[in-house]
């Protein structure tokens, strides 16, 4: 008598990545998203995107805004729409580094650029809320990935009234991170997406793992939610 034996592939997502030139996923890692930080990166991740698992963003993180070269906007435009399936980011504000005016008016510059476009921002954010809450109150986002995720509960129900997706990171592996992990508890199961914030995507296995622990579902049901968000997601921003 044969035994039928069930296979259950698990389609691992990593939602935001910084993979080098030439870089391919492991076997189980189904769909990639890399960012750029620098307008120097940005021709890497258009190649990059060429691999059908991979998916790519352009931008200026709020670490690389000095002295951006005039027209850097019009440069960004043109490879947008160039590259249709192409994001942008990873973009944002940082309070520890300085000048925030500086940051704020490059951060709506391409928040702009992504909502004219219809393109799908990826956001870094480090204690500057009151400053993201502000600006996106006034541009609407299309769509919007904040990443490495941490903050209250009260910050999430302000987000979500946007069309926003929340990645968490290796963060919810660390048990002091407690404000990490009431975040993930908090947050609609629809909206949340896994990531590396590394070159490693293999890295979001033992994330997605530990997001299955903290909020007591099984693994592949964790996996899957996941990987169904992130295919929403890319359906040009927009759930179901």
């Amino acid at each position: 008598m044969c035994t039928a034996i069930l296979f259950i592939i698990m389609k691992y997502v990593d939602a935001h990545c910084h993979l080098n030139v030439g870089q391919t996923l492991t076997q189980d890692v189904d769909i990639a998203i890399t960012n750029a930080a620098q307008v120097s990166e940005w021709q890497k991740i258009i190649t990059l995107a060429q691999n059908n698992k991979i998916w790519g963003a352009i931008g200026v993180h709020p670490w690389y805004i000095s002295n951006l070269a005039d027209g850097w906007t019009e440069n960004m435009q043109c490879m947008l729409a160039k590259n249709p399936e192409l994001m942008v980011g990873e973009i944002g504000l940082d309070k520890n580094y300085p000048d925030m005016q500086t940051q704020i008016f490059v951060f709506q510059e391409q928040l702009n650029i992504a909502n004219d476009m219809k393109r799908i921002a990826h956001v870094h954010c480090v204690g500057a809320w009151d400053k993201i809450l502000a600006t996106i109150s006034k541009i609407q986002p299309y769509a919007i990935v904040f990443h490495a995720f941490d903050a209250s509960p009260d910050i999430i129900q302000q987000l979500l009234r946007y069309n926003s997706y929340f990645s968490f990171g290796t963060a919810v592996c660390n048990p002091n991170r407690t404000r990490v992990h009431n975040a993930l508890r908090s947050m609609p199961r629809n909206r949340i997406l896994s990531e590396s914030d590394s070159d490693n995507p293999a890295t979001v296995i033992g994330v997605v793992q530990k997001m299955s622990e903290i909020l007591s579902v099984p693994l592949a049901d964790m996996i899957n939610t996941i990987y169904n968000n992130t295919v929403e997601l890319l359906k040009h921003g927009q759930t179901a």
